[in-house]
C-alpha cells in the first residue's frame, strides 16, 4: 500500500472512531498505526481535538466542502422522511468530512508540524492513556463507544441513544416484541465506564468486566449477567426484583446499592453492601446482607464469609482509585495487573504475602506503583517490557 492510500485509509479510520461507528478490528489497526511512533500519536490527538475540528473546518468552507455537504443533506432527505433522523446524518456527515480534511492537512505539511510533549502531572508523573469500551448488540455487532453522541437501532425496534458523558438511553417503540433482546458491555483494561440501564439503574463498570441486560426488561423479573466488579444502584421496583447472576452465584434486590467482585480468573466473589438489603444464593443456601456487610465465597474451599468493612475503601475505584489496606501483595497485583494490563511475577512465594497497604491513583503510571514499591518495602523490582518481576 502506497503513503497516499495509507493516508486515505487512516482518515477513513479516524472518521469511523469519531462517529463512534467503528469495528474492534478497525480500532485495532488504527491503534496500532497510532503507536508506531510518537508522532504519530501526538498527531491523532491534535487531529481529534474541538480545537483543530474547529480551525479546519473553518480553513475548508471556503471551499467546495459546504456545497458537497449540502448535496449530501439534499439526497439523504429524498430517503429520510424523519426529521431527526436528518439531523443525525448531517452531524455524522460532518464528522465524516472534517477529520478526512485535518488528516490530509497534516500530512501536507507534515515537515511544519510542531508537535508539543503532553505535560506531566505535578509530581512528575505520567498519566495513563485510557481505552474504550465496546457495545456488543443483539446481532453481534460490536460498537466501540467514544465520547460523542450516537444513534443505535437495535433489531426489536428499541432505540439506543448515547450521549456524550457515555449516558445510554434505550426508548421502546410501541411495536416492540415479547422477545427479550440482550446487549453486552465489556470494558477493556484502563477503562472504566458508567451508564443507565432501560428500568433506570445506575451501572459502573470497572476494568476488564462485562454486564449482559436486556435493552427493555420485560416480565415478572428484571435479571442481568455480570462478570468482573460492578457497582449498581438498583432502581426501585417491588413488582419486579432485580436479579444479577454471577458465576456460581445469585443476588437479588428490590433497590439498592451494592458492589460485586466476580473475576473468572479469581478463587472468589465478593458482594459488598452499600445500602438497602440483597440476598445471596449459592448453592441454594440463601444469606442476607445489611448495608457496611460484605459476603465473600471462596470457590476453592466452598466456604462463605460474612463480614463488617469499610465499603468506601472497595468503592473508591468508581472515583479513580484503589485502596489497599492490610492486602497480601498478590491480591493488589490481580488487581493492577486488569487495570495496567501488565503482568506481575513473583519469584519467590514469600514476596506473594507482603502485606500492603496505600492508595493507587488509576490515572497514575504504572511506574508510580513500582517507585512507591521499593521506597516502601525491601523487594526488589525490575521491569521488563511489561512484566514486573518481584522478589
Amino acid at each position: 500500500m502506497n503513503d497516499k492510500e495509507m493516508l486515505f485509509k487512516i482518515s477513513l479510520l479516524i472518521s469511523k472512531s469519531l462517529s463512534g461507528n467503528i469495528t474492534k478490528e478497525e480500532q485495532a489497526e488504527l491503534d496500532s498505526w497510532r503507536e508506531e511512533s510518537e508522532y504519530n500519536k501526538k498527531l491523532f490527538e491534535q487531529i481529534c481535538s474541538e480545537t483543530v475540528m474547529r480551525e479546519k473546518l473553518a480553513q475548508y468552507k471556503s471551499a467546495n466542502v459546504q456545497t458537497a455537504f449540502d448535496t449530501f443533506v439534499k439526497r439523504r432527505e429524498k430517503l429520510h422522511s424523519r426529521q431527526r433522523w436528518i439531523g443525525k446524518l448531517s452531524r455524522y456527515a460532518a464528522i465524516f468530512i472534517v477529520p478526512v480534511l485535518a488528516v490530509v492537512f497534516y500530512y501536507s505539511q507534515r515537515e511544519n508540524v510542531e508537535i508539543t510533549e503532553e505535560p506531566q502531572s505535578k509530581s512528575g508523573v505520567v498519566t495513563v492513556q485510557r481505552n474504550l469500551p465496546v457495545l456488543t448488540l443483539s446481532n453481534g455487532k460490536e460498537m466501540v463507544l467514544y465520547n460523542q453522541e450516537l444513534l443505535l437501532e437495535e433489531e426489536n425496534g428499541v432505540r439506543i441513544s448515547v450521549n456524550e458523558e457515555g449516558r445510554m438511553q434505550y426508548d421502546r417503540a410501541d411495536s416492540v416484541g415479547t422477545e427479550i433482546v440482550y446487549n453486552t458491555l465489556t470494558t477493556p483494561s484502563r477503562c472504566d465506564f458508567t451508564f443507565t440501564l432501560a428500568d433506570g439503574t445506575k451501572v459502573w463498570m470497572n476494568a476488564k468486566s462485562s454486564l449482559r441486560y436486556p435493552v427493555a426488561f420485560q416480565g415478572k423479573e428484571r435479571v442481568v449477567y455480570a462478570e468482573g466488579e460492578i457497582f449498581l444502584e438498583v432502581a426501585r421496583d417491588e413488582k419486579h426484583p432485580f436479579f444479577v447472576m454471577l458465576n456460581g452465584m445469585k443476588v437479588e434486590v428490590l433497590g439498592t446499592s451494592f458492589n460485586v467482585n466476580s473475576y473468572a480468573d479469581e478463587n472468589y466473589t465478593e458482594v459488598t453492601l452499600v445500602e438497602g438489603h440483597v440476598a445471596a444464593y449459592v448453592d441454594d443456601k440463601s444469606y442476607d446482607l445489611l448495608p457496611s456487610r460484605q459476603l465473600r465465597w471462596d470457590k476453592e474451599s466452598e466456604s462463605v464469609d460474612i463480614r463488617t468493612v469499610n465499603v468506601n475503601d472497595y468503592i473508591a475505584w468508581k472515583k479513580g482509585q484503589y485502596v489497599f489496606k492490610g492486602r497480601s501483595l498478590e491480591e493488589v497485583a490481580k488487581v493492577l495487573e486488569r487495570w495496567y494490563d501488565m503482568e506481575i511475577i513473583f519469584e519467590n512465594e514469600k514476596s506473594k504475602k507482603t502485606v500492603y497497604t496505600g492508595v493507587i491513583n488509576k490515572e497514575e503510571n504504572f511506574d508510580a506503583f513500582v517507585l512507591r514499591l521499593r521506597e516502601t518495602s525491601s523487594l526488589s523490582c525490575r521491569m521488563e517490557s511489561n512484566r514486573l518481576y518481584i522478589r
